[in-house]
């Protein structure tokens, strides 16, 4: 007897697929094909997966319940929720080495008992991966995606600023949470951006957003900006901070040379990983 994630012998499109993965596998492959595409069918995806349209259907209804996607009649398209994660995902993906040894040095300045900002970019969510054993930390964060992940980690408590769901971002943003950050002292602050020239500083495509974060970093003792290599020069309309207000910036060490004689001209701190 065949079970429903057992090979298919007698396939039509046996050579072609991808045999023998798992069932996190193949949902992995479905939420790049929703990545893709805002739609898919149950006989494309079996036929690209090499199972049964059975397995399939089972595979799209823990999908759905995990809020990625909405099936519909013969396959899927991806619901509200898994719009925004997977938006998040594909913005993970980009630099995601380099974004991974900024956090893990970013991470190195935090003792226990500390008092932290971080944001709702990609690269502060790496360095919450990092923090989830350390004891008596406090993290304030816009950013939906670090508090959930911050939500497993028993010694850390999370506070979560409210405001506006900005969905490009996943993070929170309004007029009103600036003033309630200005209220809150912390030890350090830890930014990413949009764009970064060592004449403009960090910049941000959404003034609420810049505004935030400068909120952010204002009562902050020291001002960690987390910059990959390829925002290096991007300009965008808002500034969060302005050069001479960062005290650290860690960047990867693809950054070019022109860019590294800039920083060390501007006299901005820097360090590479």
């Amino acid at each position: 007897m065949i079970e429903d994630d057992d090979e298919l012998p007698g396939r039509p499109y046996e050579e072609f697929a991808p045999f023998n993965l798992s069932s996190e596998e193949r949902r992995e492959r479905i939420i790049q094909a929703l990545r893709e595409q805002d739609e898919v069918t149950v006989i494309e995806l079996s036929r690209q997966l090499g199972v049964s349209e059975v397995t399939t259907r089972k595979d799209l209804q823990q999908l759905e319940e995990q809020g990625y996607l909405t099936r519909v009649r013969g396959g899927a398209v991806v619901s509200g929720r898994g719009q925004l994660e997977l938006r998040f995902a594909a913005r993970q993906q980009i630099n995601l080495e380099e974004k991974r040894r900024i956090a893990s040095k970013a991470v190195e300045l935090i003792a226990p008992g500390n008092t932290i900002f971080i944001d709702g970019s990609t690269t502060a969510f790496q360095m919450t991966r990092l923090l989830r054993n350390m004891h008596g930390l406090t993290v304030i964060t816009t950013g939906l995606y670090a508090a959930l992940e911050l939500s497993f980690a028993p010694d850390v408590t999370t506070i979560v600023v409210g405001g506006i769901l900005r969905r490009r971002t996943s993070s929170l943003v309004d007029t009103l949470s600036p003033n309630l950050l200005r209220r809150l002292h912390v030890d350090i602050a830890f930014l990413s951006c949009r764009g970064f020239t060592a004449e403009q500083g960090m910049m941000e495509s959404d003034l609420r957003e810049a505004q935030m974060k400068r909120a952010m970093a204002e009562n902050a003792g020291r001002r960690i900006a987390l910059l990959d290599h390829a925002k290096y020069g991007e300009t965008y309309v808002a500034t969060s901070l302005l050069p001479e207000e960062i005290d650290l910036l860690i960047t990867d060490n693809k950054l070019p040379d022109a860019a590294r004689q800039a920083l060390a001209a501007a006299q901005i701190q820097t360090e590479y990983v």
